[in-house]
């Protein structure tokens, strides 16, 4: 199937928008509490079973969470090294992170 980067956002006020995203997380009542207005967290979570990491940024109005697909732990650790200097965590910058940390290149996206 290959590396594939998803991307979920919502603003921390946005509640349905807040369980939507907690919905089709696994344990989604440890991250509930990371999820508060005010508060600033950074998340990094790896599913070995599924082979997904997952990296989320609460500014403390809102969140945003890339997900990344088929990837070992050592992959998602590496990523997860190439990220710590993001200033922001838009779409293109994490995926330019990720070819970086992976030494891979994603199509260019019209």
């Amino acid at each position: 199937m290959g590396i594939e980067v998803l991307r979920a956002a919502a603003r921390l006020d946005d509640t349905e928008g807040v369980e939507r995203f907690l919905a089709g997380m696994p344990q989604p009542d440890a991250l509930r509490p990371l999820l508060q207005p005010g508060q600033t967290r950074r998340v990094e979570q790896y599913e070995a079973g599924a082979r997904t990491a997952r990296y989320l940024l609460n500014d403390g109005v809102g969140f945003v969470c890339f997900i990344v697909t088929d990837l070992s732990l050592e992959e998602a650790r590496a990523i997860a090294r190439q990220i710590t200097t993001l200033a922001e965590w838009t779409t293109p910058n994490f995926k330019r992170a990720v070819e970086i940390a992976l030494n891979v290149t994603f199509p260019a996206s019209n």
